[in-house]
């Protein structure tokens, strides 16, 4: 007489089981490698934006780039021995970050729905595509597949004597994107001073 040895409807109900939860697993894992993957993308595009405009802004004359229009950090005090610039002191919203490098008038980490509301001291971003003085070729958005941006902005402020007189600019670059991981807001910002001919 021979037995015939089968799984039993539990037992199958139960490997199914146990397979199901190592599936939602796995693909709880790929889901997060490609958060992962995708914000280290945007990183470097962020990257990416703030060596583009730093590297046109050195690269144009003084002059090309005008006198700032509209919101300006007006007069700016730079003290060399310790390099620091009195515009990096500003932080009218009060979230740590100073006007100077903050595209956004508030907690910036509300801004992940309606990225393009920047605030008004920005001399150019995202909403403010010319300059009036320079011949304005670089994007001020970078995106990905997909719907990722990497937004760019620019601040100026003259740099001046205690006299009043013009003796350079600063422009503050600021490249930013919403993280995919928990979209929380992420920055990178620079410097560029030019001095007066």
């Amino acid at each position: 007489m021979k037995l015939n040895k089968g799984f039993s409807l539990i037992e199958l109900l139960i490997a199914m089981l146990i397979l199901m939860f190592v599936m939602i697993g796995f693909l709880a894992g790929l889901i997060k490698y490609i958060q992962f993957s995708m914000d280290a993308r945007m990183k470097d595009l962020m990257d990416k934006a703030v060596k583009d405009w730093s590297g046109y802004l050195e690269s144009i004359p003084y002059n090309a780039t005008c006198s700032p229009v509209g919101y300006s950090f007006g007069s700016a005090v730079c003290d060399i021995s310790t390099n620091q610039c009195s515009f990096e002191n500003i932080d009218n919203d009060g979230d740590g970050i100073p006007d100077f490098y903050d595209p956004y008038s508030g907690n910036n980490n509300n801004y992940k729905s309606a990225p393009m509301s920047t605030a008004s001291w920005l001399w150019v971003g995202p909403t403010v595509a010319t300059l009036t003085c320079i011949s304005y070729t670089h994007l001020t958005k970078y995106s990905l597949v997909g719907n990722r941006t990497v937004y760019t902005a620019l601040t100026v402020a003259t740099i001046t004597t205690a006299g009043g007189g013009e003796i350079g600019r600063a422009y503050g670059i600021t490249a930013w994107y919403f993280s995919p991981i928990n979209g929380r807001y992420k920055y990178e910002s620079s410097l560029i001073i030019k001095r007066k001919p």
